[in-house]
């Protein structure tokens, strides 16, 4: 199953807002300097299929470079599979994890329902960055550390309240906060990430409410394609099908921990 080239480049468009790169003719190589343990602004992606020996090459380069950057993992992407046996004989053995790309029929849109009560906002200052903390701590802190989520909301915070064009929106619902979401937009392709709807909260309808909310800003800025990514063996891929998202790729994610 290809992926659309303009939803990659909008993936990587994406990343760049956080990150330094360089790319050459087989990757792009992204680093960011102020949240240096962050998986997702961390990583090599592989631009296009090649051979077993050339994968096996450019795996082993980008290990030993993070070995030098005395990095504890190195995280490598690419939109196809890799044979079992070529990573069988790797010093490092990876976890593998395969991510799905779904994009929004947006003839389900007018079919998509929406609490009432529930206001969206779009992050513009630092206060409400403290809000997207209270739904990361509510959602992550059991699994990634209250220091993580604490650094990872302000740095991403940072390009929040920037103009590099990743908004961030929070969910209140008579006053409360209920989950936050980011929308990313870019030569008519729309990137919906970092969806969270606090626990208390999931199986009531918010999450289909914020996502309605996002969509809407998305075809109101013409964008023809409205994507996510999420990994399938999560179930909230079930609850994106339900409202109307369908599968158009996949992605596989080699994680070495070195």
């Amino acid at each position: 199953m290809l992926i659309d080239g303009k939803v990659i480049e909008c993936e990587c468009e994406y990343t760049k807002c956080f990150s330094e790169f360089r790319e050459n003719e087989n990757i792009i190589r992204f680093r960011d300097n102020q949240l240096n343990d962050m998986y997702y602004h961390n990583y090599t992606y592989i631009k296009k299929v090649m051979s077993e020996i050339e994968l096996k090459s450019i795996i082993q380069d980008e290990i030993s470079l993070r070995l030098s950057e005395k990095s504890n993992f190195c995280n490598i992407l690419l939109n196809y599979g890799v044979n079992g046996s070529l990573l069988s004989i790797l010093k490092y053995k990876p976890e593998i994890s395969t991510n799905g790309y779904y994009s929004f029929d947006i003839s389900h849109f007018s079919k998509l329902n929406s609490l009432l009560g529930c206001t969206i906002k779009k992050v513009n200052n630092e206060e409400m960055v403290d809000d997207i903390l209270f739904c990361d701590l509510q959602h992550d802190e059991k699994n990634l550390g209250k220091d993580f989520c604490t650094r990872r909301c302000y740095r991403r915070g940072k390009v929040y309240v920037s103009d590099k064009g990743v908004n961030s929106y929070v969910c209140y619902h008579n006053g409360d906060i209920i989950g936050n979401c980011d929308l990313f937009m870019y030569n008519g392709i729309a990137k919906i990430e970092d969806f969270a709807v606090i626990p208390t909260y999931q199986r009531k309808g918010y999450g289909t409410t914020i996502l309605k909310s996002l969509i809407d800003i998305a075809i109101k800025e013409n964008s023809h394609t409205i994507y996510l990514v999420t990994d399938e063996d999560d179930t909230a891929k079930e609850m994106y099908q339900k409202i109307g998202f369908n599968k158009v790729g996949e992605r596989t994610d080699l994680f070495f921990k070195l």
